[in-house]
């Protein structure tokens, strides 16, 4: 890299000392509309690519919304959602919030706004520094033959190496696209987020479900045991015991309740709503299957997890730091104009001669002054080599030290993969064990258990046992349906993108 700076520095000084038929003000005339053309060209990129990259994303906002449709809900192509307005219907979908969430996330908006202020940031620094203007008024005329020289006006414009400025705009560029990983990546987390919410709401709403339900088949075994009681087969105990248990249900209750609006509102928050806005009953989820091999994951995420990107665009930058460090070798030139003010003065007339009666010749360039100009050109000498081998070495450090965050960023991304998919597959398991064996057998021993106890066959506690677990498995199975879900997120938030589109790319 130092030899290309070289070369292109050498280039730079022959271009402005001259060679063969060209004249140094030419040379720089060639060199400023160079620097322009190469500022307008990245500064055209730099604002194309922000603009992209938000159409981009509007454009995908149906295809995520798509990716994470509830199993229920129809296939048709989501659109897009707006806040519900009195008399509308109500969200109760998840895709309806992520559509919701992706326009309205106030960490998204602020995201967007801070790419279009990484934009901004290329065409100042690819622009040429100010020109310089400058007047100077001489308190005591400078006295010339032919006239008086008492103002200057000058104007000088610095011109720097042409490679200091592209590698400029090119690491403003490089910051442009480092914003633009942390739009994406803010985009994954609100996703990831609306989705963990979602899925605690609706673990909430079944176990509320489940609780009422239980609710009245327990005022049914309270009224058996009171018939029990009556007469005379059964003690007061049974009675009391299950008393005792409508009021632990009646607890968790107002526990679940509490637990709903501490979830509600942070959906709203995600949504930019107002914490009190509703959220109705959410539908009911079918167990999603997640069949995917944690290479295809750990590939997948290489290509697009914006963290990952984040820091390639930084060791982009960090590179493109080290040529202009090294650059720092050349010195930058200045080029000026200087106009000078001539007063003039009468005409020098000799006295004649006394003999002739005649005058002498005299000089007719003395009849009038003009007005003077000059050409400045000057150049920076940089002596000082400890700063600059300084500077060098800082951005050899930088580019080392964002290598290794790349490395350790990588690293822990392919952990949360591989144990989020661990998670997932695990509650897949256990939500498929209780909705095939644990559920139906706990339902059958409550069945059988309240029969007997009817008959005298069995004692009450056997019978609180066994209503207790039918509950609890029941409870457990959506639990294990919304832990799928939200380990899913987790997922999806490690790789960067849905799992379908992750399983597209290893079947490819």
């Amino acid at each position: 890299m130092a030899r290309r700076g070289k070369g292109s520095a050498g280039a730079w000084t022959n271009m402005v000392l001259g060679s063969g038929n060209s004249t140094p003000l030419r040379a720089l005339s060639l060199i400023a509309a160079a620097l322009l053309l190469a500022g307008c060209a990245l500064n055209r990129a730099g604002s194309q690519e922000v603009s992209a990259a938000l159409e981009r994303q509007a454009q995908q906002a149906c295809s995520v919304a798509r990716a994470y449709a509830d199993g229920r809900a129809s296939a048709s192509a989501p659109t897009p959602a707006t806040q519900p307005g009195p008399g509308a219907e109500p969200l109760t979908r998840l895709r309806d919030y992520l559509l919701l969430a992706l326009q309205q996330n106030p960490d998204i908006l602020a995201a967007q706004e801070t790419a279009h202020a990484a934009a901004a940031k290329v065409p100042q620094v690819t622009a040429l520094p100010d020109p310089m203007l400058e007047t100077r008024t001489l308190p005591t005329p400078y006295m010339l033959a032919d006239g008086s020289q008492f103002f200057i006006l000058g104007v000088s414009q610095q011109l720097p190496l042409p490679e200091k400025l592209d590698l400029a705009g090119r690491m403003a560029l490089e910051e442009t696209r480092m914003a633009l990983a942390e739009l994406e990546r803010a985009r994954q987390r609100v996703i990831a987020e609306v989705k963990r919410t979602y899925f605690q709401l609706y673990v909430i709403d079944r176990t509320t479900e489940i609780t009422l339900e239980n609710k009245e088949v327990l005022r049914g075994l309270i009224e058996v045991a009171r018939n029990q009681v009556a007469a005379g087969k059964r003690s007061q105990e049974d009675l009391l015991r299950a008393q005792l248990e409508l009021l632990n249900l009646e607890s968790e209750l107002i526990e679940l309740r509490q637990r709903r609006t501490t979830a509600a509102a942070m959906l709203n928050a995600l949504l930019n709503r107002s914490p009190a806005t509703p959220i109705p009953r959410l539908v009911d989820f079918d167990l999603r299957r997640v069949e995917a091999a944690v290479t295809e994951l750990f590939a997948r995420a290489g290509e697009v997890n914006p963290e990952l990107k984040r820091f390639e665009r930084q060791i982009e930058r960090d590179r493109q730091a080290v040529r202009l460090a090294q650059l720092a070798y050349w010195p930058d030139i200045n080029l000026g104009f200087e106009w000078m003010l001539m007063e003039p003065r009468a005409a020098f007339r000799p006295p004649r001669d006394p003999e002739t009666g005649m005058r002498p010749a005299a000089d007719r360039m003395s009849e009038e002054g003009s007005d003077m100009w000059a050409i400045n050109f000057s150049f920076n000498v940089p002596i000082w080599l400890e700063k600059i081998e300084a500077g060098i070495r800082e951005a050899r450090r930088r580019l080392a030290a964002s290598t290794h965050a790349y490395v350790a960023a990588r690293n822990t991304i392919y952990f949360q993969i591989a144990d989020a998919l661990a998670r997932v597959r695990a509650q897949q398991e256990l939500a498929d064990l209780f909705a095939t064996s644990v559920i139906p057998q706990a339902r059958q021993a409550y069945e059988v258990s309240r029969a007997s106890y009817m008959v005298g066959a069995a004692d009450f506690q056997f019978l609180v046992e066994n209503w207790q677990k039918w509950l609890r498995f029941r409870i457990q199975y959506h639990r294990a349906v919304g832990e799928v879900e939200r380990s899913v997120a987790d997922l999806e938030q490690a790789v960067g993108s849905s799992i379908v589109e992750a399983r597209q790319l290893g079947g490819s």
